[in-house]
């Protein structure tokens, strides 16, 4: 559900954008609503600000209301840019904690509620994986400038909706693939396959069925 709800703004974005006849100005009021939506109904579901979407919410009443208070579509272009360049700089600075960067307790907190468990990976392959998505962001951010620049915005927002969207799915997918290679043989197991050893349902021991509960 928060999966889903994370990309609301984006929905309504595209959403707007072609069934109005590809209105960007339409589409930009319908992101700033969707944004703040997001913003406030995450308060009221999980309880608590959720810094990110304050983060994003920022970038798009500044972007956003630049694009409709001068009818000009180059600010919300730069938004996605703009996004991807925080989440760089954080990234980046997190790099240099002395203990978890930020990505590995990101990871870590998502596999505790998706998982229960913890992967433990080596601190040299969590400082790869930190670095590799803070060029992704880089790289994002300036492909993302090279297309609102260079292209209709037509094209930038189809580009934005199929050509980023299998860019993304590509990284992901090879991070995904250099983490589990990277994670323990027993982790492995038990994460996504079970555990080979563990003991039948009728077993009177039931330390291994709490753990698939």
């Amino acid at each position: 559900m928060k999966t889903l709800f994370d990309y609301l703004p984006v929905v309504v974005f595209f959403g707007l954008y072609f069934v109005s006849g590809r209105d960007i100005m339409l589409a930009t009021w319908g992101l700033l609503a969707a944004t703040s939506f997001q913003v406030i109904a995450g308060r009221l579901i999980w309880k608590r600000w959720h810094r990110l979407h304050l983060v994003v919410l920022a970038i798009t009443l500044v972007f956003g209301g630049l694009t409709l208070a001068l009818n000009n579509d180059v600010f919300i272009k730069w938004r996605p840019s703009i996004i991807s360049f925080v989440l760089a700089a954080i990234l980046a600075v997190g790099h240099f904690l002395k203990h978890r960067n930020l990505l590995q307790r990101l990871c870590e907190s998502l596999m505790r509620s998706a998982f229960g468990k913890v992967v433990t990976l080596q601190a040299k392959d969590w400082r790869r994986l930190n670095l590799a998505f803070v060029l992704y962001f880089i790289f994002i951010g300036l492909l993302n400038l090279y297309i609102a620049f260079n292209f209709s915005t037509d094209f930038w927002v189809n580009f934005k909706l199929f050509g980023f969207t299998a860019i993304q799915m590509v990284f992901y997918l090879a991070a995904f693939a250099y983490f589990y290679k990277r994670m323990p043989e027993a982790d492995r197991k038990s994460l996504f396959h079970g555990d080979a050893n563990d003991k039948k349902p009728d077993d009177k021991d039931n330390d291994a069925l709490r753990d698939h509960q």
